[in-house]
């Protein structure tokens, strides 16, 4: 059985140039902020109260008693 050498294949980094000025970043006024964050509250509270609403749905359903 042979066993060839393993081959020295010379790789070049290909290196992005970044711009040496900053790029302006466009910001957020805070009240588009704060209106933002309140619609994700929102929303995060409308999917925990449909998950608590299929869960005890489930639960009446199938007749659990845990209490017992």
């Amino acid at each position: 059985m042979r066993v060839d050498g393993v081959s020295n294949n010379r790789i070049v980094p290909n290196f992005i140039l970044t711009p040496k000025q900053p790029q302006e970043v466009t910001l957020v006024s805070k009240e588009d902020f704060l209106k933002l964050l309140s619609f994700a509250f929102y929303q995060q509270n409308g999917l925990n109260v449909k998950l608590v609403r299929i869960a005890v749905e489930n639960y009446v359903k199938a007749g659990a008693n845990f209490l017992a």
